[in-house]
């Protein structure tokens, strides 16, 4: 698995994994994911679009983001871009609502300065 960080624009980071998000990748995603709640972001968006495949331990990693989003309270978490099979995921651990999930990335910049 391979992971970058863009800022987007000011305060707002993007994550991109690709590959399978499993058991031995998750904590490489955990790594970069976690420290950017202490940032100072304003928006950490994960873009799943070139995940092929995640298991419960990369739910599991995605879920700690929201917590720490949630405990922050100034942090916006995202997730965009997930194809159908890890769509398929979250609907089954019933946390697709949980989320604030978009299908393409661009639709959480659309007419939205603050993104």
């Amino acid at each position: 698995m391979k992971i970058s960080v863009t800022e987007r624009k000011p305060g707002v980071q993007v994550v991109t994994p690709s590959g399978e998000v499993d058991m031995s990748t998750s904590p490489d995603l955990r790594k970069i994911l976690v420290p950017l709640f202490s940032s100072g972001a304003s928006h950490i968006v994960v873009d799943l679009s070139a995940v092929s495949y995640m298991d419960s331990s990369g739910i599991a990693t995605l879920v700690e983001g929201l917590q720490l989003s949630r405990k922050k309270g100034n942090v916006r978490y995202s997730l965009a871009g997930a194809v159908p099979s890890v769509e398929a995921v979250f609907e089954l651990a019933c946390l697709k609502s949980v989320f604030e999930m978009v299908p393409r990335i661009e639709q959480l910049f659309e007419g939205d300065d603050r993104a």
